[in-house]
């Protein structure tokens, strides 16, 4: 294996890695960074895995290296050198005492064939040891779950059969792998989720944690195709119990009629899934109906018209006035109430006719000839 770093960031791993030599502990690189070097694809997130315990490497590096954070329960430390930061965390072993749950580390330091037990899928269980031979790093691909072949073939696979009922993001993150990289469940995979689906307990969960999820899958540009699936394949049901329809006509039309960027897609189709309201006040006429509208974030706007389809939220957006207060006094009217009815005025008229006016100018007539100067 040959991963191409920068200067300094080989150098951060030459020291991490003489300093675990030294100590006669094994590291390796873990997760997205080899699953990507084996897709000829370029990662450089780098988290490193400590056969043994991380925390107490991190205290024999040199004093060039900062300890920026540690994490006991978990036994992971956050270090920083020449602005670099990398995570390193000790191989650990864990269980889920109820579904959907937070994991609990049974124990640290245990052997990688043991560590690799608690990964998800085998396309995210393959290691690469780092290990420095005449100051030179040298990476060695470590395969303990068959994770290669399944990569080549496109095939997201869990390690055992309990696997999505222990933690069932991974339906999730499966999602996300394969629209990002073409992969696809495993037939026994589909079987798994199919019997998860069919008897969901929410009751431990942690939802905080399934809702980060929700949200992390949803905040890339496969986006659509990816709701499109927590929909149809009802998956939504991972983190709620009730029923949730979408209409995809009226959401592709709100789509084409406000425009959203990536995030605010995300945002929306969040608040889709957790059925999230928007209050509205009782308006006693246009005026106070488009504040409210104008008030709007383009989600909160994008959501409403959704829900309600209100084609005055699409309109009432684009209705702007050029006239302003201080273009009244300077024509001479009163400052005052009659500055704020003279506008709220003009702004009915342009509800009335969005084509009433056609520049500032139009404007100072038709205030001229409706509100003469006292």
């Amino acid at each position: 294996m040959k991963f191409n770093f920068s200067k300094e960031t080989e150098e951060f791993l030459k020291i991490i890695t003489k300093t675990a030599q030294t100590n006669n502990v094994r590291v390796f690189f873990v997760g997205g960074i080899v699953r990507d070097y084996c897709l000829n694809m370029v990662n450089n997130d780098i988290d490193i895995i400590v056969e043994g315990n991380a925390i107490e490497l991190s205290k024999k590096f040199p004093s060039d290296i900062t300890i920026k954070s540690v994490h006991g329960d978990f036994g992971t430390v956050k270090i920083e050198y020449k602005g670099i930061n990398i995570d390193i965390a000790s191989t650990r072993t864990e269980k889920y005492p109820y579904s959907g749950c937070l994991p609990e580390i049974i124990e640290l330091g245990v052997d990688i064939e043991r560590d690799v037990k608690r990964r998800d899928f085998t396309v995210n269980s393959l290691y690469s040891e780092i290990t420095l031979i005449d100051n030179k790093l040298n990476y060695k691909l470590i395969d303990l779950t068959d994770g290669v072949s399944d990569i080549k073939n496109k095939i997201l696979r869990v390690l055992h059969k309990k696997s999505y009922r222990d933690d069932p993001t991974r339906i999730l993150r499966g999602l996300n792998f394969k629209y990002r990289f073409g992969f696809d469940f495993s037939d026994i995979d589909k079987i798994l989720i199919s019997e998860y689906m069919k008897s969901i307990n929410l009751e431990n969960a942690s939802k905080d944690r399934i809702k980060e999820v929700f949200q992390i899958i949803l905040s890339n540009k496969y986006q659509d195709e990816i709701f499109r699936e927590i929909i149809d394949n009802e998956y939504y049901k991972i983190i709620s119990n009730s029923d949730l329809s979408v209409d995809f006509t009226l959401l592709n039309k709100t789509l084409a009629n406000i425009n959203l960027n990536i995030e605010e897609k995300s945002c929306l189709y969040l608040d889709i899934l957790f059925s999230k309201e928007i209050l509205l006040p009782e308006f006693k006429d246009k005026i106070s109906k488009y504040k409210f509208y104008s008030n709007l974030n383009s989600v909160q706007k994008a959501l409403l018209f959704y829900k309600t389809q209100d084609s005055d939220i699409i309109l009432y957006t684009n209705i702007k006035i050029n006239l302003k207060g201080k273009d009244l006094i300077n024509l001479n009217y009163k400052e005052g109430k009659t500055i704020g009815e003279i506008l709220d005025a003009i702004l009915t008229a342009k509800l009335d006719n969005p084509s009433a006016f056609s520049d500032l100018s139009d404007e100072i007539n038709w205030v001229e000839n409706r509100f003469p100067k006292k």
